[in-house]
C-alpha cells in the first residue's frame, strides 16, 4: 500500500475513481448523460495533466543524473 501512496499517478487514479463513482451514482438516481460526460472529460483532463507532470519530472530527473555524472 505504501507504493500506492507514493505513486506519481495518484491524481489520475483519483480522477478515474471519481468518474466511476459518479457514473454509478448518476445511473442509480436516473440517467444523466451530461453529468456522466462531464466527469469523463474531467478524468481525461486530469490524466493528461498528470501524464505531462510525470514526463516532465522524469525528463528533469534524467538531466540531473546526467549532469552529476559529468
Amino acid at each position: 500500500m505504501s507504493r500506492l501512496d507514493n505513486s506519481r499517478w495518484k491524481m489520475s487514479m483519483a480522477g478515474f475513481t471519481a468518474f466511476v463513482l459518479a457514473t454509478i451514482f448518476f445511473l442509480i438516481t436516473g440517467p444523466n448523460i451530461p453529468g456522466i460526460l462531464g466527469f469523463l472529460i474531467s478524468a481525461i483532463v486530469l490524466f493528461i495533466l498528470n501524464a505531462v507532470y510525470v514526463l516532465y519530472t522524469n525528463k528533469k530527473s534524467g538531466n540531473a543524473k546526467k549532469s552529476n555524472i559529468d
